[in-house]
């Protein structure tokens, strides 16, 4: 597997390119099976593969959860976020089923 650090795309551009998003914004719009897909997509990549930062921008942009104070701690909410629920993602409405 190739790092993220490898790559010119941050971490959410990478997780995109790999679930086959036209846009950055669409990983916000999954569906579930669209986010079960992204949570195996993301459990693929080792949180030493990208910063601190990134980990916190991705979790912030697909969950809204506040940083975390470590990567794996900021990977780990997210995988546990991308499981949960779609109606309290952000991007996601309760009475929506909307997909990509």
């Amino acid at each position: 597997m190739v790092g993220i650090q490898q790559t010119a795309l941050s971490l959410l551009d990478e997780l995109a390119r790999r679930i086959g998003c036209t846009y950055l914004s669409d990983l916000r719009f999954l569906d579930a099976p669209g986010r079960q897909a992204l949570a195996r997509t993301l459990a693929d990549i080792p949180a030493g593969a990208a910063g601190l930062r990134e980990w916190n921008d991705a979790l912030a942009y697909l969950s809204g959860e506040p940083p975390e104070p470590t990567a794996a701690d900021a990977r780990a909410r997210l995988l546990e976020r991308l499981t949960r629920s779609t109606a309290d993602l952000p991007g996601q409405s309760r009475h929506s089923d909307r997909t990509v």
